[in-house]
């Protein structure tokens, strides 16, 4: 009977659940304060790094040696983390150096997936996706 009643009141919750997700990424768009746009960019980041974290598992399947793929990707991070601090610098005191520093590795992990996709994946025969731009 308990458990009953928990599904049927999940499955009146769900609706909401699924609203509020939306009104989430709806508000991304016309984040005003620096906490909202830190928020969205910090989620969005968390996303980009799943998906090169997927990218790059699927690559050193097929890469002829996968040493070198790590050691490159070891060196990006350490570039990606060098680019954006420094782009933060200017900010030094302010409230939107962390969005900045977000917006930065946002954008050189979105670039990188491509990177990985078009160098080990775009040839082969996996089942990921081209990334969108």
């Amino acid at each position: 009977m308990m458990i009953r009643s928990l599904l049927i009141s999940l499955v009146f919750l769900l609706p909401c659940t699924l609203q509020a997700q939306d009104a989430a990424s709806l508000s991304c768009d016309s984040a005003k304060t620096t906490l909202d746009m830190q928020r969205c960019a910090s989620n969005a980041l968390e996303h980009a790094k799943r998906d090169l974290s997927k990218y790059l598992q699927e690559a050193r399947h097929v890469a002829s040696k996968s040493a070198l793929l790590d050691s490159a990707q070891a060196a990006w991070e350490r570039y990606r983390e060098i680019t954006c601090r420094a782009a933060g610098s200017q900010y030094e005191g302010g409230t939107m150096k962390p969005v900045v520093v977000l917006n930065c590795f946002l954008e050189l992990t979105r670039r990188r997936l491509h990177e990985v996709y078009d160098d080990y994946l775009r040839t082969s025969d996996t089942p990921l996706r081209e990334p969108k731009p």
